[in-house]
């Protein structure tokens, strides 16, 4: 599984470091792949898909390295966007203020939010959006 997720070139050794702590954690592989000029970092989990269990804790390690992106000063994503991948961690970088700013962006531009419902904004904060609207006749 392949992330992406950016940093502050200057916390490059201090993440490569927590990765290596987590994928010991986790008792998986972690390959680190980046353009490590601009900070935007690649970890690429490996896994075997026929282990049972073994898709959940890579999950769950991509998830533990893109906050740790956040807690050093990044972001959850450099150059690929959220989609549904990591709506749920939004909460990790933006408050509650946050994404309703941003939701109501969307509103404006997408007022029946037909345009990937759900994606981008965790499930339980887009809920009411995503429900309440009816497509246009």
């Amino acid at each position: 599984m392949c992330l992406d997720g950016t940093i502050p070139v200057s916390q490059l050794p201090t993440v490569l470091r927590r990765i290596s702590e987590m994928s010991a954690e986790y008792g998986l592989e972690v390959g680190n792949v980046f353009h490590a000029g601009d900070g935007n970092m690649h970890p690429l989990i490996l896994y075997d898909a026929n282990k049972p269990g073994d898709l959940e804790k890579t999950e769950a390690l991509g998830a533990d390295i893109l906050k740790l992106c956040v807690e050093v000063g990044g972001c959850l994503t450099g150059e690929h966007g959220v989609g549904v991948e990591k709506r749920e961690l939004m909460g990790a970088q933006f408050n509650a203020r946050d994404l309703e700013a941003q939701m109501q962006v969307k509103d404006v531009l997408d007022p029946h939010w037909l345009l990937n419902p759900a994606k981008v904004f965790p499930l339980a904060a887009s809920e009411t959006r995503r429900s309440n609207t009816a497509p246009p006749s």
